[in-house]
């Protein structure tokens, strides 16, 4: 078990395998990935910092004669659903060689992505573990893999089926945007003191969400509260981010782009270079304070100086139709995505352990998007 490299199945000149270790050469081409297809196009600018934050990773790969033709990085997060304990494992990035996403044409005349689609359903259908690798999980225990796509990526829509993932739910990205973002005095920043009774909250909060977890909490000491009379009302953990804007589709994405840059009075606002926010993650509204989050989020806005926030949630979500009611500022009228999908392997989950899981609202992650 404390091999860092398993060769998992060899067919021809194809191997593929799994490993703990990052090869340079993926993470190279991981900072050169442009994520999207026909929709929004962009590229993360902190794939080195993610990277060292994501915990438990594992790094499939499919090479052919010592190249590398696709890579899929995977993170374990042990969690609690009603059923008991489960093994999941978080698609985070996933690179496939441009041959390998050919028209259905091509690859129907070159034969080969049956055995490719072989080769990775097999390597899904299970965990790392019983191959001989892991991170201590429970190989006895229920294992699944899940990811989340928007809806205008085809590309990783077709991926995700070769991978052998299945729809089970559907989210919505949410856009808070401020011109002139103000602070309220009712917002400090959680001391560490306190980090184990939020940390209680939260969990109570989300008990009734599938796929919860608390890795990505407190990260950086960024997690904010509203004290009401001592008592905290409201919170969030807010992490910074920057992307390179490549594409929009339609009207919108013109706007965003080539219109409000160079739009006086307007273009600080964005540099699609440089663009720069923040995700929101881990909110948290005691009932009957609901409407302290929108002066909690513009707060975040002012402390990080952008004037862009991002969240996602499931549709499924008590958040969600709190956050449809919420005025959410000027600049998010051009920059609505449609509706993604929440994608999960079925093999190694019983069908009454499937129900239990997309039953509930899928706990979304601003880190796991950006």
């Amino acid at each position: 078990m404390n091999s860092e490299n398993v060769v998992i199945f060899e067919r021809g000149s194809f191997q593929l395998g799994v490993t703990k270790k990052l090869d340079p050469v993926v993470l190279e081409m991981l900072r050169d990935m442009t994520v999207g297809s026909t929709g929004a196009q962009y590229l993360h600018k902190d794939i080195d910092e993610r990277m060292k934050q994501l915990q438990n990773k594992y790094f499939m790969y499919l090479n052919q004669s010592d190249h590398i033709k696709a890579t899929v990085t995977t993170a374990l997060r042990v969690i609690e659903e009603d059923f008991g304990g489960a093994n999941a494992y978080y698609i985070r990035y996933f690179m496939f060689n441009e041959k390998l996403q050919a028209s259905k044409e091509k690859r129907g005349r070159h034969g080969k992505p049956g055995l490719i689609k072989s080769l990775l359903q097999k390597y899904f259908a299970e965990s790392p573990a019983v191959h001989g690798l892991s991170f201590d999980e429970d190989v006895k225990l229920p294992s699944f893999y899940y990811a989340f796509f928007d809806a205008e990526n085809y590309r990783s829509t077709e991926l995700s089926q070769i991978l052998g993932l299945s729809p089970v739910g559907e989210f919505d990205t949410f856009t808070f945007t401020r011109l002139h973002p103000q602070r309220s005095s009712k917002v400090e920043r959680l001391e560490k003191v306190h980090y184990e009774s939020m940390r209680a909250k939260l969990k109570d909060q989300y008990k009734s969400f599938s796929v919860y977890t608390d890795q990505f909490l407190f990260m950086k000491e960024n997690y904010f509260v509203w004290r009401e009379n001592g008592e905290i009302v409201a919170g969030v953990q807010a992490n910074p981010c920057e992307w390179e804007l490549k594409h929009m589709s339609g009207f919108t994405g013109v706007f965003m782009l080539h219109i409000l840059p160079h739009t006086p009075g307007l273009k600080q606002y964005i540099n699609p270079k440089k663009f720069k926010f923040i995700t929101l993650d881990y909110i948290y509204v005691k009932p009957g304070h609901e409407e302290k989050l929108q002066r909690l989020f513009t707060t975040m806005l002012n402390e990080f100086n952008v004037t862009f926030s991002i969240f996602w949630q499931d549709v499924k979500s008590p958040l969600h139709s709190l956050m449809e009611g919420m005025d959410m500022g000027l600049l998010s009228n051009f920059s609505k995505v449609p509706t993604g999908k929440i994608m999960m392997t079925l093999s190694g989950v019983s069908e009454k352990q499937k129900e239990a899981i997309i039953q509930k609202p899928v706990f979304t992650c601003g880190f796991d998007m950006s």
